[in-house]
């Protein structure tokens, strides 16, 4: 016992000889338990869990603020998969090295939803590689939420080495380095309020949004990893309406592979009140195969969020048509969720 009282006592003395030496630190995360069934197909465990836990740290310097994270799925110590970044951020921007905040993946779909994208509940096997595949390598990127008082924001990665590791380039064997190549990926935002003529008229409110991602083939037989996207969003009052394009190959290991996806997305969130909103969802997504053949998959969903006495309540009723890009296979998945954030 006055061991652990001992080891306690060291723990909470590091912790404020580092609150006085490196700035603040902070915890927060969330805990959502989930309640999952398909209409006429019933397979696995219907109960699931997800946890997330986020320290944070930051100290002024005479460069700018430096801030560190390290974000889990609750597994904490020991998580090779967990989220690091370190980042120093200036009146120029901010500039971060980490394995996790990709900008491609930050606009994969940002149509407004009150719960969930349209395929959240796992309705709808889409192509994901889009804005993914990205994190989990380190990156070094540059991001400025308003240039000059604009209002426009930009963020820009780059991955010297795509090996999806947290290491230094010499630390991974030259096994698994083989092939490896660079990637990059940025995101523009503008909203439309600060343009002449049309930030006089409804359209004012709006926010167009572009990104754009590339990595190189791991040989020069295969496929390169290449994606875009377009989207505008526009709230009116209570009422958010977004549309976005979006078309993408994914990286392919395999011989004269040529395989590439165009989605579109909408989203209709209505806010009745600060806890309780109501949306539409939907993604239609078109899989241009090889041989020329293409097939669409298309999902639609209502999502419904009520937020009291500290919890969130979630739910989302997907159905999804020729689901898996299998033409005749049908999905229809009810989510409910119970979120709480701390």
């Amino acid at each position: 016992m006055k061991q652990v009282k001992l080891i306690v006592a060291l723990i909470a003395g590091l912790f404020a000889f580092t609150s006085v030496q490196a700035g603040e630190l902070s915890v927060t995360g969330s805990m959502q338990a989930t309640y999952q069934s398909e209409v006429d197909d019933v397979t696995g465990n219907p109960l699931g869990m997800n946890t997330d836990i986020k320290l944070s740290g930051s100290t002024d310097t005479d460069f700018g603020t430096v801030t560190m994270s390290l974000a889990t799925d609750g597994t904490f110590l020991g998580d090779s998969g967990a989220d690091h970044t370190y980042a120093l951020a200036t009146d120029m921007g901010t500039i971060t090295i980490g394995n996790a905040g990709d900008s491609a993946n930050a606009v994969d779909d940002i149509t407004p939803s009150a719960f969930e994208e349209a395929n959240g509940s796992g309705s709808g096997t889409y192509s994901t590689d889009f804005g993914s595949g990205m994190d989990g390598s380190m990156s070094l990127k540059y991001s400025n939420g308003d240039i000059m008082g604009t209002g426009i924001s930009v963020s820009y990665s780059y991955y010297p080495r795509l090996d999806g590791t947290t290491n230094n380039e010499k630390a991974a064997s030259a096994a698994a380095d083989a092939g490896k190549k660079s990637a990059q990926s940025v995101n523009v935002g503008i909203p439309l309020g600060g343009l002449p003529v049309i930030g006089n008229t409804p359209l004012g409110g709006a926010k167009v949004t572009l990104g754009y991602e590339n990595s190189d083939p791991e040989a020069t037989s295969y496929q390169a990893k290449e994606g875009g996207t377009i989207a505008v969003v526009m709230p009116v009052g209570p009422l958010s309406v977004g549309y976005q394009k979006k078309a993408y190959a994914p990286l392919s290991t395999a011989d004269g592979t040529k395989l590439f996806y165009k989605d579109d997305i909408l989203g209709i969130a209505y806010a009745v009140n600060d806890d309780f909103a109501i949306s539409y969802n939907l993604i239609e997504s078109v899989k241009h195969a090889n041989a020329g053949t293409q097939i669409e998959q298309e999902t639609e969903a209502l999502n419904i969020a009520y937020t009291v006495g500290g919890l969130t309540l979630g739910f989302q009723d997907a159905k999804t048509a020729n689901n898996g890009y299998s033409s005749g296979s049908d999905d229809d998945t009810r989510t409910l969720s119970i979120k709480t954030s701390f």
